[in-house]
């Protein structure tokens, strides 16, 4: 039914963390997506325990739709990441326009979380590949944005 619960991911990751019996030196998740968390706890405070815990969190957003949107659907979804996703020491999110940066964009991620942000890679990749986007200390964006579309057009679904 067109339901996203970011929420849930984080939760669902935390909790592998804390039964896995290791003890990391980095512990990070990566969240990517084509649209805001509408199910399940509110986002930002789901991101905010899982940053308590010691958590990086990390984004995609996934804006591809060439012009194209849908009911569910939020304009400036990287701006939504940055305020309402991401967290923790070091965390950042790359922004995907098209499906051709799909693989660079990967990479970069990748590197970028191995070699952590006091690496001269960091700089030189961040240098040479913008836009990757910090986290933010004040949001902008409402972060329950994705739930009040849900609640506004759920009036669609109801059976009576």
């Amino acid at each position: 039914a067109r339901r996203t619960s970011i929420s849930g991911a984080l939760e669902f990751g935390s909790d592998l963390f804390a039964e896995s019996g290791f003890q990391g030196v980095k512990r990070v998740i990566d969240i990517s997506g084509d649209g805001p968390n509408n199910q399940g706890a509110p986002v930002n405070l789901a991101r905010d325990i899982v940053v308590s815990q010691g958590i990086t969190i990390n984004g995609l957003p996934l804006m591809t739709r060439g012009g194209f949107t849908g009911a569910y659907d939020v304009n400036d979804l990287d701006r939504y990441y940055s305020d309402c996703v991401i967290g923790g020491p070091g965390a950042f999110m790359i922004p995907v326009n098209d499906w051709t940066q799909f693989p660079e964009a990967i990479r970069r991620k990748l590197v970028l979380e191995l070699a952590g942000p006091d690496s001269p890679q960091w700089a030189a990749d961040e240098a040479a590949h913008p836009p990757m986007v910090l986290a933010q200390d004040k949001p902008i964006v409402d972060c329950q944005v994705g739930e009040k579309m849900w609640r506004d057009r759920s009036w669609m679904f109801d059976s009576r």
